[in-house]
């Protein structure tokens, strides 16, 4: 192919498929595939800040028949046609079915943001269109195509960092990175989970000692603010949680550079008391990533001694260690044992670092923030969270002269015993309910909660299902303060999440025998919100006729004293049980009643 011919679009798709014919000796290329992808004119896979109209569904064609096709992509002897192949596979994604779409599962897609590590940067330029392409929502999208591209978004800034971080690359290739996140964080929703990691990935670069990607960072930034019609500062401010720890991790002594000093003037603020809001955060991130050096000068600015800090924060630093495999989590818990017996030698204060008494010193808010994880999406977080409890049941209710470096086995090994009796676990939870409860509520209902995203919201009202898993048929005696936590959570964002950990309440609750006040406790909330939703109705009836299905025989009991259920067509199944369970209630409980 000669790279001195420059054509149009239309001749640049026929050397591509020149490519593809004469590799193949002519024999596999599907000539009605690749002239239905190129002959699309509704597609335009330049970068532009108009809005591409949807992919034409009548022109569908599958990723995987591209994926024999692949080494044009990684050609380095012919660079300007694997630019223009993984440029033109921007149409492959927006004619490809719904189900191939998912970037977690796509051979090409994986294939093609590896491709942002390329030295040609025609080629990383490429791929940044083309990855893009997988994340950006288009007018005519389903709600789940709209949803897996959603996913698609924070799937990219994952690898990106995973990517990032394996190859220690030169700064041309994290430009090409830093370019990807600035066109994710332009078409995420300013709400969404993407913007969470979009923006501490560029406030990094742009704190880093590259002046060149500092200017890229900031023009990204910039971007960023002016695609979700929000100024910089104001932007920065709003996800100040998610970028505190990023821009702590910048800081080698008390006095922060350059970068970091701008961004406080950005944000109205000043680094003590930036450092302090966010301390609990920041103090367990540092450590967590064994960045000792910031975490020093984090002290030093809030002009604390380190030990007093990290005890402070010991909540959330043990939270971040239990949650680790076993052997990570041995290490971690020496190196903290180490990190505070040092900086207490230096200070000529010989203090033995006793864990259990650290761990009851915060024992309510690590309890919290365990079970918060028993919400985390990923199987393995909330297998580790409920270990995580199991530990710090067997240490709290264990031996109390466990300390220092002989017990860092022991605390390990408790770790293991997740065989203790579930009736110990739920008395214990039991114990600490009101205390964990609390702090939910603090995160679902304070006005700063929704800066945090809807994500660690929507974790929170799951983590209330595990919560009550865990408590088995010791929820029935802290039934009302349940049901208190998640009824505001049954209207909104929140809905889904809470009408499942509702459904979870209501199966906990099912061996258990309900007194009548019990009973409306689950029904009166899912009518109130049932009467009150617009969008949400089918979801809340559902729900509805299970909790009526479920305790069936407590209805009955308490049938006199029960909220009745409307007419309503969407509630005509819990309306006919209600109906047949009165019919068999006898007079003189109705007498009795009255």
């Amino acid at each position: 192919m000669d790279n001195n011919e420059e054509s149009n679009q239309g001749t640049n798709s026929q050397d591509v498929f020149g490519v593809l014919w004469n590799a193949l000796g002519g024999a596999s290329v599907d000539i009605i595939a690749v002239c239905s992808v190129y002959s699309c004119t509704k597609c335009d896979c330049q970068r532009s800040n108009t809005i591409v109209p949807a992919a034409d569904a009548r022109q569908e064609v599958t990723l995987s028949d591209w994926l024999p096709y692949w080494f044009i992509a990684s050609s380095r002897q012919h660079e300007a046609g694997s630019a223009r192949f993984v440029r033109n596979s921007c149409r492959f994604v927006r004619h490809a079915p719904p189900e191939e779409i998912a970037l977690k599962t796509s051979p090409l897609g994986q294939g093609i943001i590896r491709r942002l590590s390329s030295s040609n940067r025609e080629i990383r330029m490429a791929a940044r269109d083309a990855i893009v392409s997988y994340s950006q929502v288009l007018p005519g999208d389903s709600s789940a195509v709209t949803q897996t591209k959603q996913a698609n978004q924070v799937e990219t800034m994952r690898i990106m960092g995973k990517l990032e971080h394996d190859l220690h690359g030169p700064s041309i290739v994290v430009e090409a990175l830093a370019l990807v996140a600035g066109s994710i964080g332009e078409i995420a929703q300013m709400t969404g989970d993407a913007m969470r990691s979009v923006l501490p990935f560029l406030v990094r670069h742009y704190c880093s000692a590259n002046v060149f990607l500092r200017a890229v960072a900031m023009e990204q930034l910039l971007a960023v603010s002016q695609a979700q019609q929000v100024p910089l500062a104001q932007l920065l401010l709003h996800f100040a949680g998610s970028i505190a720890s990023t821009l702590a991790a910048t800081l080698e002594h008390r006095t922060p550079g350059a970068p970091f000093m701008q961004c406080m003037q950005m944000l109205g603020t000043t680094a003590p008391a930036f450092l302090g809001q966010f301390q609990a955060e920041i103090v367990a991130d540092l450590f967590i990533w064994g960045n000792d050096t910031a975490l020093k000068a984090v002290a030093g600015i809030l002009d604390v001694r380190l030990p007093v800090v990290c005890v402070d924060q010991a909540a959330s630093i043990f939270s971040r260690i239990f949650l680790m495999d076993e052997q990570l989590m041995q290490q971690a818990m020496a190196r903290f044992v180490s990190l505070l017996s040092a900086e207490s030698e230096m200070d000529q204060a010989q203090i033995e670092v006793n864990i259990p008494g650290l761990l009851r010193s915060c024992s309510v808010k690590l309890i919290f923030n365990l079970v918060l994880a028993l919400g985390e999406e990923a199987l393995v977080m909330r297998q580790r969270a409920r270990s995580a409890v199991a530990t710090v049941r067997c240490i709290l209710d264990g031996s109390s002269e466990v300390a220092g470096s002989q017990g860092m086995a022991d605390i390990v090994q408790a770790n293991s015993d997740v065989g203790a009796e579930s009736s110990e676990l739920s008395a214990f939870m039991s114990r600490h309910i009101l205390g964990v409860l609390a702090y939910m509520n603090e995160l679902l209902r304070e006005p700063g909660a929704a800066s945090q995203g809807e994500h660690r919201r929507k974790q929170g009202v799951r983590a209330v299902g595990g919560l009550i898993e865990l408590l088995g048929e010791q929820t029935a005696r802290h039934t009302s303060n349940v049901v208190a936590t998640l009824t505001p959570a049954l209207s909104g964002p929140l809905a889904a999440s809470a009408l499942d950990a509702w459904v979870v309440l209501a199966e906990t609750l099912q061996a258990v025998k309900l007194s009548a006040d019990q009973v409306n406790a689950l029904l009166v909330p899912l009518l109130g919100a049932f009467i009150a939703a617009d969008t949400d109705r089918p979801a809340i009836a559902q729900a509805l006729d299970r909790v009526v299905a479920l305790h069936r025989s407590a209805i009955k009991k308490h049938f006199a004293h029960m909220c009745p259920v409307p007419e309503h067509p969407l509630l005509a199944t819990s309306r006919t049980v209600m109906h047949k369970l009165g019919k068999r209630v006898g007079l003189r409980q109705r007498l009795d009643a009255l």
